[in-house]
């Protein structure tokens, strides 16, 4: 049964701290996130469950950021085969053309 007053108040900003961070309507590993959550929840300190919060939002962003700089490698890495590729064809054009 779900607990009333200020704890459910607080898993239930938790939950959807959680899934606003990342990106989807339902929070994965939820087996995971209630442990966090009766953990954060034992924090009798405020700024002790903010600073966690803040922190779960800091690796989020974190992990999407290598995302994108591994995507900017592979766009790169594409880029380049590409321009590759068009010197290959012009080098065999040259070779066929003597």
């Amino acid at each position: 049964m779900a607990a009333h007053g200020p704890s459910n108040v607080v898993a239930g900003r938790a939950i959807d701290e959680i899934a606003e961070f990342s990106g989807e309507a339902e929070t994965p590993k939820y087996m995971k996130v209630n442990a966090m959550i009766a953990e954060m929840e034992a924090m009798n300190d405020q700024k002790e469950y903010y600073d966690s919060l803040m922190c779960l939002r800091d690796n989020r962003r974190m992990g999407n950021d290598k995302f994108i700089e591994l995507n900017g490698f592979i766009a790169q890495a594409e880029e380049d085969i590409s321009t590759n590729e068009a010197h290959l064809e012009i080098m065999k054009a040259a070779i066929k053309a003597e």
